[in-house]
Formats: C-alpha cells, structure tokens, sequence
C-alpha cells in the first residue's frame, strides 16, 4: 500500500483554498511545504525554514518549491539551507566535511519544511512594506500552514525586526548568546538567523547555527 502523505494533502488543500481567496494569487501562487514528507516524517529533527518571497520577478506561471528541490538545488540561497539543515539533522560535523557534497545536500533539503510569506515572485531584494502588506493580509493562511507542519525548529531569514515581530507578535524574543535572538512559538523553537542569501561566509554562518542550537539559551526554551 502507498504511504499518503497526510500534511502534503492538508496543504494542497490549503493553498487552494488559499488562492482561491487572493486575487493576485490566481495563477501566480508559488507553493512550498514539506519538500517531501516520508523524509521528513523520518527525519531526527522537524525543521521550518520561513523567507520573505521567491525570486521570480518575470514569474509567468505558478510552480512548486516542493518539486523543484526533490530534484534539484541551486544558488547560494538553497545551498545555505541545505547545509544549515544537514548540520541540525547531523549534530553538525565538522564543515570540510561536507562542503560541497552535493548528495549529502540533496537528502538534507528533501527532509525540512520551507514557505515564503509572499506567495508570488518578487525581485529578490524583497521591499519589507510590501512583504508586511502580504503577510498582513494572509496571517491567518500562514499560520494555518506552519499549523499543519507543526515544526520542531523555525529558522526565519526576514532580515528585519518589524517583519519578524509581525509575522510572530507578542513573542518573548531573548538572546541566545551569540547576537541573534531565538523564542518559543507554541511548540516551536524560533531562531531569527541569518537570510540564506547573506553575504556571510558558509562556514561561519553553519558554526554560529552550531553554537546557537548547543547554547544553554536555547536549550531551555
């Protein structure tokens, strides 16, 4: 009998719905989710990465973050998070290690949940008042989506507090030690990182993840 990825269902469901109920999403919405949910039912670690929006400004048509990476990653965008996911899945070893092992990428990516807050193409340096405008307007589709993973870790990459703060109000954000903050939602650990495309050296980004996760900080939340 074929496994039937019950939360992947739950979310197409959701993003039809979604769609259906945001004009300018119709014919333009950019799915994502579990990337591939028997990966991610097995994985040590349920991880959510949270980003603004995709970088499609020409978009023509809707497409699949899901698909797309079963199969495929490319850019420093999907890189950096296939590293950050192999470390917390792996109790980081050591970055040489893994540096540019392709395949250790591909089984780390298909194994975490991922969404934008914007569900259309933008320009990829994403203007932070349109993004607040869309996640305003769509708060309670995006909680129901993080809802339906049900993440043990969240990894925002929005970049600015205002964002942040309204994306997860009322939180009681604290500082994990080492300069970036992390809370509690619900059940989720939530650590407001780095945006995948910065900048940053790889090797220090996935050690500073490293020493957050091990901090006594975020231990206890």
């Amino acid at each position: 009998m074929l496994k039937i990825d019950v939360k992947t269902k739950k979310l197409n469901s959701l993003f039809e719905k979604w769609e259906e109920n945001v004009p300018e999403y119709k014919g333009k919405f950019i799915r994502d989710g579990i990337i591939e949910e028997q990966f991610y039912n097995k994985s040590s670690m349920k991880i959510l990465f949270i980003a603004k929006e995709p970088n499609d400004p020409k978009q023509e048509e809707a497409w699949d973050f899901r698909e797309w990476w079963k199969t495929e990653i490319k850019f420093t965008f999907s890189y950096r998070i296939a590293e950050w996911s192999y470390g917390l899945l792996n109790n980081f070893p050591a970055f040489d290690e893994i540096w540019n092992k392709f395949e250790l990428y591909n089984d780390a990516i298909r194994s975490i949940a991922f969404m934008n807050i914007k569900k259309s193409g933008g320009i990829g340096y994403s203007e932070i008042k349109t993004i607040i405008e869309h996640l305003k307007k769509n708060i309670n589709f995006i909680h129901e989506q993080i809802e339906i993973i049900r993440p043990e870790i969240i990894i925002t990459g929005t970049s600015k507090d205002e964002l942040r703060n309204a994306l997860f109000p009322n939180l009681d954000w604290i500082k994990s030690g080492y300069n970036i903050d992390i809370a509690k939602y619900k059940k989720s650990k939530v650590i407001d990182f780095y945006h995948p495309s910065s900048l940053t050296p790889p090797a220090a980004s996935y050690s500073l993840l490293q020493n957050i996760v091990g901090s006594e900080a975020f231990r206890g939340l």
